[in-house]
Order: C-alpha cells, then sequence, then structure tokens
C-alpha cells in the first residue's frame, strides 16, 4: 500500500475530517484507486504546505520540506502569501530530482524542454505561463505576468518576454532530467513492443528535431511542484511549475496554467493539483475543491471528495488550506512539505 508521510519537522498527527478533527492515523479511503488522505488538527497561524509531485516517493520530499520552510521564512519576513509561495516553488524548481525548472522533463525527441507555471492570489489575480523554454524558474516569470495586462503568455512569445524581464536565457537541465528520459524512452519502446501503447507517437511527430532514432521502432509520468500559503492576516496564495510529460507532442499544455484546474485561491483557501493533466482540466479539479471549501467543508474533507470522485486510473495528488486546516491527498505514492504548526511533543 503505498502511504504518505510527512518529512522533517512539524506535525506528524494525522486525522480525517468529516465533522471534527480526530487525531488519528494516515486513513485509506475509497476502493480501486487506495486514496490516502493527510491533515492536521485546526490551526491558525501562518502555514505553508507543498508537493513534489504525485508519484514522487516520500523519501523524496525533503526537498517539499525545504521548500515549505523557506516560504515559511519569507512569510516571518514580512512578504506577502504570493511571494512566499513563488520563494516555495522556487526551491523546488531548482532541487534536480523534480519535474519542474533545474528538473524539467525532457520531451521526446531528447532536446526540448518545455514548462508550464501558474499563479493565484487569495484576491483572485491569476497569471500563468505555458510551453515555455530557456528560463530556469518559471514561476518568477509567472510573477513578471502578473504585472502585465494578460493571464497567460505562451511559448516563444512567453520565453521573449522572460528573456525581455531580464532572466537568463539558459537549458534547464541536469544529469537526473536526462537519466529520467532515457528510462521513459526505454518504456515506450517496451509498451509499443507489446502492443500496451495503442497511440502511434512517431506518425504523430510534430517536434522541430527527427525523430530519435532510439524511437523508430517504435502516457503518462510527468508531475508537478506546488506551493499553498496562508499568511498571518488570513490572505492566500497558490503556485505550481512544472516540466510537463516527456511522452507528449510539442506543444502540450497541462493542467498547470489552465484557470480553474491545476490551481485555485480565494478569500476562502488556496488548492494545487498533480497528476494526469487532462483528467484534472476536464473536472476542473482545484476550482472543484475550492468551492467545497467556500461553501463550508474543511480542507481535509474538500480534498478527500474530489479524489473519491476521480477516475482512479489516472493519478491525482491535491494539497489545499481553508481558514483553519490543511489537508493533502493523493491516489499514488507522495510526499508533501508543512511548515507553520508546532512540532509534536518528542518530535523534532
Amino acid at each position: 500500500m503505498h502511504v504518505l508521510r510527512r518529512i522533517g519537522a512539524g506535525t506528524t498527527w494525522l486525522v480525517l475530517l468529516v465533522a471534527i478533527a480526530t487525531p488519528l492515523a494516515a486513513q485509506e479511503v475509497g476502493e480501486a484507486a487506495r486514496i490516502v488522505l493527510h491533515a492536521g488538527a485546526p490551526f491558525d497561524g501562518p502555514i505553508v504546505l507543498t508537493h513534489p509531485g504525485v508519484g514522487t516517493p516520500p523519501e523524496r520530499a525533503d526537498g517539499a520540506q525545504r521548500a515549505a520552510e523557506a516560504a515559511l521564512q519569507a512569510l516571518r519576513a514580512g512578504r506577502s502569501a504570493l511571494d512566499a509561495a513563488v520563494a516555495g516553488t522556487v526551491v523546488m524548481e531548482d532541487d534536480p530530482r523534480y519535474n519542474a525548472g533545474t528538473g524539467a522533463n525532457i520531451r521526446l525527441d531528447g532536446r526540448t524542454i518545455q514548462m508550464d507555471a501558474a499563479l493565484m492570489t487569495g484576491k483572485g489575480r491569476f497569471a500563468a505561463v505555458a510551453v515555455i523554454e530557456r528560463v530556469r524558474n518559471p514561476i518568477r516569470v509567472v510573477h513578471k505576468v502578473l504585472d502585465t495586462p494578460h493571464l497567460l503568455l505562451a511559448g516563444e512569445g512567453a520565453t521573449r518576454f522572460a528573456h525581455r524581464m531580464g532572466f537568463a536565457d539558459v537549458i534547464p537541465t541536469c544529469a537526473e532530467a536526462e537519466e529520467k528520459y532515457r528510462r521513459r524512452v526505454a518504456r515506450v519502446r517496451e509498451a509499443l513492443a507489446q502492443g500496451a501503447d495503442e497511440f502511434d507517437w512517431p506518425a504523430h511527430w510534430n517536434f522541430p528535431n527527427p525523430l530519435p532514432e532510439t524511437l523508430r521502432d517504435l502516457a503518462e509520468g510527468g508531475d508537478t511542484v506546488g506551493t499553498v500559503v496562508r499568511a498571518a492576516d488570513g490572505t492566500f496564495a497558490a503556485t505550481l511549475s512544472t516540466g510537463g510529460t516527456s511522452i507528449t507532442l510539442h506543444g502540450r499544455v497541462g493542467d498547470v496554467p489552465i484557470f480553474g484546474a491545476g490551481l485555485y485561491a480565494g478569500a476562502h483557501g488556496a488548492v494545487a493539483c498533480t497528476g494526469h493533466g487532462e483528467e484534472i482540466i476536464r473536472h476542473a479539479m482545484a476550482r472543484q475543491v475550492y468551492e467545497r471549501i467556500a461553501t463550508g467543508s474543511a480542507a481535509a474533507r474538500a480534498v478527500r471528495e474530489a479524489a473519491e470522485s476521480f477516475p482512479s486510473e489516472s493519478s491525482l495528488g491535491v494539497i489545499a488550506l481553508d481558514r483553519h486546516g490543511w489537508g493533502v491527498v493523493a491516489n499514488r505514492q507522495m510526499g508533501y512539505g508543512l511548515a507553520g504548526p508546532a512540532p509534536v511533543e518528542g518530535q523534532e
């Protein structure tokens, strides 16, 4: 059984919220999807919750924990909920183990790296970039988009905007991303050989580069990093960043920059998702969770109900905050980071 667990300082007691908060072990809910829910006792101070992407082993959640702590530090320094959320996501974009920024997935052609990122504030302000290339931290570019008349910049225009705003022209790759690419190519070839992948990728090839020889014999597998924040003044913010999926056509856009799909924030809370992007878009998942919170559900209950309504064959992870509590749910393994609540007695 896949089980979520906390890494690092912070509360480690977990509850399944239905009507009241009661300390319990992490609980598995649902049937086919093996949904696991984590939540904590009510807490009214500043709080940060992060995820490194559904499918990321809990033992790699240390980077998400560092991100949560960096965001909390920003709050304590007097910065806004949005500034803190951006700071947390930057930490994960700089972690080569995660599929965002430096660790972003390399596409099927072995060269292309296209990233999406988005943010939303508790006042409803939204900004995003899609299929942006040649920047190290897409979430920082999104922060600049917030100062324009637009909500979303995409492709070459987004990349040119980033460089015009002073962001370095770099290819954000690393050894870890290259190794992930090699493993995924091997899996694609195996799936094609077994007839498990019914989509004819070579026939639909639309990359500017030729089809690599390794695929001439010729999906899911991406993930996303996210941060949700509640500041001491009760304001919320959410940020997301992703390198997308390796096994995709050139120009594919997932849920991250789609309004209401990958993330949502408002006066009542903040939500950030990770998983099968197309299915998250179809369900308008983040807005669905937020609307449950806005109509009175606790964050933990809202994420649980959303996960139960999601197709079990598709991966999903959701983190959410409300005015008093928090919740993490996933139907695959997923660690997370939490900063704000005091450690439970006996914990470091």
